[in-house]
């Protein structure tokens, strides 16, 4: 395990907050947009193994150079689930710079993130912003030393360089977006 360092704390929540009413009831409405896009959850060996996703931008595949740098494009599921004004309103909070990728993840009732470092260019090149859309007591995001419980709306940064899990010990769903946002400020 990659442990931060003593005195640095890599998970925050953030002083804003988001409606998530619309973008829950957009998932609901269509389902069929989970696990389109499978790369992290496929392999039994992923940390994300059992989890779902649905992949609203990344990676242009024209764009992609051989340091694994790219160009982040909107995905098919943007055009149905209403993220594009939250990610604005999150990049005019921490006067991004730079809009990377949008992630949903959702890990189902008794199950886990596994602990895991985030590697790679996007990984290191942009903050992560993520907004609580479905959360609840006995669901946490943790650090070594860290531990974070939110509430739907709720909006947190975190440093994906340390090791990090995510548990969820409720009868309930927890669903997050998470923003990778280029600045300066946080």
């Amino acid at each position: 395990m990659i442990a931060a360092p003593a005195g640095y704390t890599p998970i925050a929540k953030l002083p804003f907050r988001v409606d998530v009413q619309p973008i829950a009831q957009a998932l609901e409405a269509h389902p069929e947009l989970w696990n389109q896009q499978t790369a992290r959850t496929e392999s039994p060996q992923s940390p994300h193994h059992g989890l779902d996703d649905i992949w609203c931008r990344f990676a242009d595949p024209a764009t992609m150079r051989d340091d694994g740098s790219h160009d982040s494009v909107w995905y098919p599921p943007a055009d149905v689930l209403p993220v594009r004004a939250v990610c604005l309103d999150i990049m005019r909070w921490v006067d991004g710079t730079q809009l990377g990728g949008v992630l949903i993840t959702r890990i189902p009732a008794g199950k886990q993130c596994r602990p895991h470092v985030d590697p790679g260019w996007h990984a290191r090149h942009y903050e992560k912003i993520a907004v609580s859309i479905a959360a609840a007591p006995r669901q946490s995001f943790r650090f070594v030393g860290h531990e974070l419980v939110t509430g739907p709306g709720d909006v947190f940064w975190f440093d994906n360089a340390y090791t990090h899990w995510v548990t969820n010990d409720s009868q309930s769903d927890r669903v997050t977006l998470i923003v990778c946002v280029r600045t300066e400020r946080i």
